[in-house]
């Protein structure tokens, strides 16, 4: 019996394991131009407006050029961006030794179990349990038999993790980061030049299939994100729903004290570009719908975006930051 238990158990926590193996496989970006997602799988209303605050020159830059920069996160101020792996709740190993438990009790019947999504090595196990009962061998003795508590299972998980994003070169990686508040005090101060640059307001076209329609919002969180139970990874292996919760678990989280920023991202690979951290691509000048400028720009500044603006983005609005009194307004710009 204890040649069986080795040969039919459902979990290791090595590269040997199927589930482990597609969950991996699912975290691999597509190399196309942005994400296309399943329709199934989004839960979220992507804002109407995306905004990226910037400095006078790149706004500039951007405008007369009609190219966005993406950038690798290697170059991002966050050190922790896409370093952050998942957990289970339950733990792994938590699961690991409840697991002989629940595969007796669904094979007595007294747990409930989805049969159809069960994972085939956790059908064998069953029917292996079942055999086992049949042939007189008590339950107890086939929960002991079964038991091989793995302490360093979650450990594990997250090293695989990690050497599994490592492969895929983050240096290839490019992400366009915006976010959903034109008026954040802290913003304007960070990224737009001292409250001198512009906030560029940015919309997606259904119908151009442009890259915002896959942007995803940011989550903060003290702790790294749970994707699931350990449990139900053991028993039912790798989904497409664990797949998305973890790519976006790694991709698009951060932790808490970046939250001012209210975040939202467009991710995807570029693997032909082995030259440069950054990619500058094309937009179309539908996309570009407002520009804000800073309480701080100058007359000089304001009037050179003007020019720039000029045949190709006739249809942007313009908008301009004041102070009224610790506050800052965001009103239209008639000038």
């Amino acid at each position: 019996m204890r040649s069986r238990r080795k040969r039919f158990l459902c979990f290791s926590p090595s590269r040997s394991n199927p589930s482990i193996e597609r969950m991996l496989s699912g975290l691999r970006p597509p190399s196309a131009s942005h994400v296309k997602r399943q329709a199934s799988l989004r839960s979220q209303v992507v804002p109407s407006i995306l905004y990226k605050y910037t400095t006078h020159a790149t706004a500039g830059a951007i405008i007369e050029s009609g190219r966005l920069r993406w950038s690798s996160p290697n170059l991002f101020n966050d050190l922790a961006e896409f370093q952050r792996m998942p957990r289970f709740e339950p733990s792994l190993t938590e699961a690991t030794s409840k697991l002989p438990t629940i595969l007796v009790e669904a094979a007595t019947g007294q747990r409930t179990l989805d049969h159809d999504r069960l994972s085939p090595q956790t059908q064998l196990l069953i029917q292996l349990v079942q055999m086992l009962l049949q042939a007189g061998i008590t339950a107890s003795d086939i929960i002991e038999s079964l038991q091989n508590d793995q302490p360093d299972a979650d450990q594990k998980m997250d090293e695989m993790l990690r050497a599994h994003m490592a492969s895929l070169d983050l240096a290839r990686a490019r992400v366009l980061c915006l976010t959903s508040d034109p008026e954040n005090e802290v913003m304007w101060g960070t990224y737009a030049d001292s409250h001198a640059g512009c906030a560029l307001g940015f919309t997606h076209i259904p119908e151009l299939s442009t890259p915002l329609q896959e942007a995803r919002q940011v989550q903060y969180t003290e702790q790294a994100p749970v994707v699931g139970s350990g449990i139900d990874f053991l028993l039912y292996g790798d989904t497409s729903e664990l797949r998305a919760r973890t790519h976006q678990a790694i991709c698009y989280t951060k932790k808490v004290p970046w939250s001012y920023e209210k975040e939202w991202r467009v991710v995807t690979w570029r693997w032909e570009e082995r030259d440069s951290d950054v990619g500058h691509y094309k937009f179309y000048p539908k996309e570009l719908v407002s520009v804000t400028f800073g309480a701080r720009a100058s007359a000089d500044g304001i009037s050179q975006i003007r020019r720039l603006l000029g045949a190709n983005y006739p249809h942007v609005t313009l908008f301009r930051i004041v102070q009224k009194g610790e506050h800052l307004q965001r009103i239209k710009d008639d000038a």
